[in-house]
């Protein structure tokens, strides 16, 4: 009885050191740092009650992170999203969410949605071989703002794509830094 308690407890010790805890290879993610490939639009920090902050993204289905990767063929991805959070400060200390209802965005190219963030999603366009996504957010109100990428993420300088791949795909992860953000991770602008 004693030989099968021992053989047992052996077992169960192979079992749970064999165990793969990388949730990465059982999911499929590939993560690869691409920088510049989201942007806001070129324009000064104060803006005036009715323009829109644009941010854009356009870059090829081949990216280049020490070796050339077709994205689109390694993915099988049409869409690639991100998000961003726009926040109003409403005291010295203090920011608060600014949403809008979806129609007001102005939806060039890509897609998004906005709730407490916005969803943009970049959107494959065969004729030229590119994901592209150009959103303009409507700045109704006077005061001072922040645009942050980090809402789904722990990075302060970049943006997170994430291809939206096919079940059996691999998913990949892009870090691509932002230029243009302070030390915090913000794009801070005034509106009047």
């Amino acid at each position: 009885m004693k030989k099968l308690h021992y053989i047992l407890l052996i077992t169960v010790a192979i079992l749970v050191s064999n165990c793969d805890t990388n949730d990465d290879g059982f999911y499929n993610n590939v993560f690869v740092d691409v920088p510049n490939l989201v942007a806001m639009d070129a324009h000064s920090n104060v803006y005036t009650v009715g323009e829109k902050l644009y941010i854009s993204a356009d870059f090829s289905r081949y990216l280049n992170d020490g070796a050339l990767l077709d994205i689109f063929q390694t993915t099988g991805a049409t869409q690639f999203a991100f998000s961003y959070v726009i926040e109003k400060q409403i005291n010295a200390t203090e920011w608060e969410g600014v949403s809008v209802s979806d129609s007001q965005l102005d939806i060039v190219k890509g897609d998004a949605q906005n709730g407490s963030y916005v969803y943009g999603i970049c959107e494959y366009n065969s004729i030229d071989s590119t994901y592209e996504y150009r959103v303009g957010f409507p700045l109704s109100a006077t005061g001072t703002y922040r645009l942050s990428f980090g809402y789904n993420s722990d990075s302060y300088n970049s943006v997170e794509l994430r291809s939206l791949s096919p079940a059996t795909r691999l998913v990949l992860n892009i870090n691509s830094l932002i230029s243009g953000l302070n030390s915090g991770g913000y794009y801070t602008f005034t509106v009047n």
